[in-house]
């Protein structure tokens, strides 16, 4: 998964004239000696792969380790895994040639490459797997970043909330959902709104703090968090996410975003004023860049320091640390030189250094016109393709006109023929139409008649739901009768009779014979037909959904049915506490029943359970890794309780989808309209 790029705007006054961008990104250009060595690992992993999909998998890995670093590498290892597809890959497979392809592509050429990101959607799209999601809500991302490039902030957040965050949250990939929200507080930050981006980037923590092996996106989004916090001037916040960025580079010593981290550092310790530890920031940035061979991030850092020496007001050290930045800058872009010169002009000043000041202003005014230049030249590009596409429409209306008015001599000298034809054809198409009006209104009887029948199931299936919901409810009401008459009634009848017990060993024990045991034994066996009898009646129905909300009445569940050998572990996001009770009471029956089914059949070492809202609607998973089984299409005829389950499910005008392959655990989704 790609990184989002940043843009951060330094607003520079000069007279009103400059409003300066400086972008922010990562693009390394070659390997360091531990990126080699993780790599070799990565191929030696794939070349030993158990099966041959274990294996493309495993060169693909390799390709995209490589396209950030060496070009011609990410390819060879790309055609390597399409080698091992064979001569009739599948039409998932070719989707995952043609994603990691577009990946390639996507740093120097994202025209094509958003076309292989749209074809590779397509197929990758024949398939609903959970890895397929996984792969579709990469593939968005990466088309989202594509987008961001072109200044299109609006259409990448549209993508995030409509493609990636719906697509990672099918496949039950925590991770990526913590990423994705992760790139909108970026994309927030992008716009100054600092303080709404906070919240995301502290969900985004909360998805992923736990999840094992995401080093790589804890190390992004813990740096990117402590940028945001260090914009709102949160020094303390700040720090801490830097903390625990720090911890996962010694993790991951060949990340490439180590440079980075030590340039967000450099601004943080800028900002707090403490020089000492900015310049180790900045040497230990420095560093992580030359051995990645990363241009973009040596400007940035040189950039980062030339502003700590301004602020320090010894500008003659500022002015060589911002030459520097210069030397690096990777392209020629008008709008970094501006704020170059710029900047140059400012500190030229301050040194007294006025006629080199005068040059540098000059220069400014240069770029500006340059730019100026380039947007008019530009507007009246597409005023003259304007021109030219309304001369060319002109030109076909013409030509149209000569072409009716031949018609229409060619028709005058031959009117009478015409009309004899005319007659002969109108007399055929009165036979046609007469055929084609009555297998017509065959066509429209059968299916009026089709469209009937089906009303007719239609009927009879909501009659079907309309008792099941009946009987449900009658059920529930049932049950809460049962509950409190044995909680109230003979748990209180069983409490009178302990105590009783209980009173009469205290006042009596030296009167009673030696077998008072016998009495203590019955006391006991009381204690337990109490708990018994709690335990049933908080099956019926729980208090914590009687009187609280979803998520305590889903945890306590999860908390009871957990177990030393099978945990269960709960996951809520955005979850209220307002919902209907019927809804709280149907959703708390799916939940019980298919954690039951796990915990019976599935022969699991976890079982995760997901609870969730978004635009208005629940989201449930439930996934477990256990035995799985050989079909998904079979499950449905499998048991009563699924059946049941799905009837719940079509009450709430829900949607339902159990994903299960032999030795990979199951996996059920379920999607409530609220």
């Amino acid at each position: 998964m790609r990184k989002v790029h940043h843009i951060e705007c330094l607003r520079r006054a000069t007279l009103g004239l400059l409003l300066g961008l400086w972008i922010f990104s990562t693009h390394p250009l070659t390997a360091q000696e531990t990126a080699e060595r993780y790599a070799d690992s990565l191929l030696n992993s794939a070349l030993t792969a158990s099966t041959n999909e274990l294996k493309i998998e495993g060169l693909l890995k390799v390709s995209i380790f490589w396209s950030d670093r060496d070009t011609t590498k990410a390819y060879r290892y790309l055609e390597m895994a399409r080698q091992q597809m064979g001569k009739s890959p599948s039409d998932f497979q070719m989707g995952l040639y043609r994603l990691y392809r577009a990946n390639i592509l996507m740093e120097y050429d994202r025209k094509k490459a958003k076309a292989e990101y749209l074809a590779a959607d397509s197929l990758l799209a024949t398939s609903t797997t959970p890895k397929s999601y996984r792969y579709r809500s990469n593939l968005w991302n990466n088309y989202g970043v594509i987008l961001q490039k072109e200044d299109q902030d609006a259409a990448f957040m549209e993508i995030i909330v409509n493609k990636t965050l719906p697509y990672a949250r099918l496949a039950g990939d925590s991770a990526a959902v913590g990423y994705q929200l992760q790139n909108m507080g970026l994309l927030l930050g992008n716009v100054q709104n600092h303080q709404k981006a906070v919240s995301y980037y502290e969900q985004a923590l909360k998805t992923i703090r736990d999840l094992p092996g995401k080093e790589e996106n804890k190390l992004e989004i813990f740096t990117n968090a402590a940028k945001n916090e260090l914009y709102l001037r949160n020094f303390d916040r700040a720090r801490r996410h830097l903390d625990s960025a720090r911890h996962y580079i010694r993790m991951i010593p060949h990340s490439t975003y180590i440079p980075t981290f030590y340039r967000t550092e450099l601004i943080y310790f800028r900002q707090i004023k403490d020089t000492d530890k900015a310049l180790q920031s900045y040497r230990n940035g420095i560093a992580a860049a030359q051995k990645l061979g990363d241009e973009y991030m040596l400007m940035d850092i040189n950039f980062e320091l030339h502003a700590l020496y301004r602020d320090l007001g010894e500008y003659r050290t500022a002015k060589k640390y911002l030459s520097m930045s210069n030397a690096h800058r990777p392209f020629h872009s008008l709008k970094n030189s501006a704020l170059y010169h710029h900047e140059m002009a400012k500190l030229d000043y301050q040194l007294k250094n006025y006629q080199e000041a005068y040059l540098h202003m000059d220069s400014l005014r240069t770029v500006l016109d340059s730019i100026y230049e380039k947007d008019a030249t530009t507007k009246v590009l597409n005023l003259e393709k304007q021109y030219k596409t309304a001369e060319n429409e002109n030109r076909i209306l013409r030509l149209e006109a000569e072409n009716r008015q031949q018609e229409l001599a060619i028709a005058k000298s031959h009117w009478w023929g015409l009309a004899l034809g005319a007659g002969l054809l109108l007399a055929l198409c009165i036979a046609f139409f007469s055929w084609k009006i009555n297998k017509k209104n065959k066509k429209m009887f059968a299916q009026k008649e089709q469209l009937h029948q089906e009303d007719l199931r239609s009927i009879h299936q909501q009659e079907r739901l309309g008792q099941y919901d009946a009987m449900l409810r009658g059920q529930e009401a049932e049950r809460n009768r049962l509950a409190r008459d044995l909680h109230d009634g003979l748990g209180g009848l069983l409490a009178g009779v302990k105590l009783k017990l209980s009173s009469i060993v205290t006042k009596e024990g030296e009167k009673l014979p030696n077998g008072t045991g016998a009495v203590h034994e019955v006391i006991h066996q009381l204690d337990y037909s109490l708990d018994e009898l709690r335990r049933i009646a908080h099956n019926m129905m729980p208090e914590a959904l009687r009187n609280g909300g979803l998520v305590p009445a889903l945890s306590d569940l999860c908390r009871y049915m957990d177990t030393p050998q099978i945990p269960i572990k709960f996951q809520s996001l955005n979850l209220e506490d307002n919902y209907p009770e019927q809804l709280r009471i149907t959703v708390y029956r799916i939940v019980q029943e298919l954690l039951a089914n796990a915990l019976k059949h599935a022969n699991a070492s976890e079982i995760i359970l997901q609870c969730s809202e978004l635009d208005r609607w629940l989201f449930i998973t439930v996934e477990d890794n256990g035995k799985g089984m050989a079909t998904a299409e079979n499950v449905p005829s499998k048991g009563l309780g699924l059946s049941n389950i799905r009837n719940r499910v079509a009450l709430l005008n829900g949607q339902m989808e159990i994903q299960a392959q032999p030795g990979e655990g199951t996996t059920v989704n379920i999607q409530i309209p609220l």
